[in-house]
């Protein structure tokens, strides 16, 4: 349970560039203790109602785009030495399977962010975001036990890059509506997210408006992320791989290459290596679906399409997960999505 704090805004950075070189240069790790539990009682006092619902609207329209910006997210994260180290010590990506339970209780935890309750306390709005917390204090306890280096607010801050950065910065190739007012609440709602599981409210890439935070992320592009993919480190594409396999069971149009390409695309980096012919067509169907869900008249019937897709797939992979059933076995398969409760 945290105490109140400043509002986030006289925390935060003035101006973008400080907030930037602050952010690159931290080395705090988290802090808090793995008991802690939020509840509606700790949202900020800023929390906006009205501006999250306009955030989440705004996931329930995007359905498909804004689930191509975090699958490509993800991507980008493990491009960043020190998370991607963070990873490969917690044994639980390195292999599809694995990749496939982490990554679909990622993905479910997410999408609770997006779709459950804030006022609800038993909401999985707040079991996700416990869980994640929970997650969080073990691993970055466990880390810095065994000399490996903890999971500090600025990787989780980059993280927050992975969920909202190409949602802001690349609207277009993501086919998304895109309006004032929804951008305005998809940045309110992962400034209380970012807040909830306990980034420093001064190193929170979600600035009072999108047009700032949008400006930051842009930096973070071009600066990190970028730098990133074009010379990306050990171990990235073994990783990544082994992610984008195990999320094939969750979504077979995911195809390791058109994902690559896709995410280089997205970080505007030219994407160098060959495609075979079958991820080549994968990707020019992707980036078809995305530009036809952001195209005039068409695009509403199109969204809506995808958005009864997901909805639907989400709904099926929770409680039969078939693909993972046949690909690993019915046990391996088994995700615990809020194991802190189950103790």
């Amino acid at each position: 349970m945290r105490s109140k704090e400043k509002h986030i805004d006289d925390v935060q950075p003035a101006t973008v560039d400080q907030h930037f070189r602050i952010l690159v240069a931290d080395e705090d790790t988290i802090d808090y203790d793995e008991s802690e539990q939020v509840t509606p009682a700790d949202l900020p006092e800023w929390y906006d109602a009205k501006l999250y619902k306009a955030g989440q609207d705004y996931y329930r329209s995007n359905s498909l785009g804004l689930t191509t910006a975090i699958i490509c997210g993800l991507v980008a994260v493990l491009a960043v030495p020190s998370i991607l180290k963070v990873l490969i010590y917690t044994k639980k990506s390195g292999t599809a399977c694995a990749a496939f339970k982490r990554y679909l209780e990622t993905s479910l935890h997410t999408r609770a962010w997006y779709m459950a309750d804030l006022n609800v306390i038993n909401s999985d709005w707040f079991k996700s975001t416990n869980t994640v917390r929970w997650k969080h204090c073990l691993a970055n306890r466990r880390a810095l036990r065994d000399g490996i280096g903890g999971i500090t607010h600025r990787d989780m801050a980059l993280t927050q890059y992975g969920l909202i950065g190409y949602v802001l910065l690349e609207p277009e190739s993501l086919g998304l509506t895109n309006t004032k007012d929804q951008r305005e609440g998809i940045n309110h709602v992962l400034r209380v997210v970012g807040h909830m599981l306990g980034i420093s409210d001064r190193l929170n890439i979600c600035r009072k408006n999108e047009a700032e935070t949008t400006a930051l992320c842009r930096r973070l592009q071009a600066e990190v992320f970028g730098k990133y993919f074009e010379e990306v480190p050990p171990n990235f594409v073994d990783m990544a791989t082994a992610l984008l396999d195990g999320m094939w069971s969750i979504d077979m149009s995911i195809d390791t290459g058109a994902i690559f390409a896709f995410s280089y695309k997205l970080n505007r980096v030219p994407y160098t290596k060959p495609l075979s012919t079958y991820s080549w067509l994968v990707l020019k169907y992707r980036e078809a679906s995305h530009k036809l869900c952001g195209t005039p008249g068409i695009g509403v019937f199109v969204r809506a399409y995808y958005n009864f897709l997901i909805n639907f797939n989400f709904l099926l992979i929770k409680k039969w997960p078939v693909i993972a059933w046949l690909q690993y076995g019915f046990e391996q398969s088994k995700i615990y999505l809020y194991p802190q409760l189950q103790k």
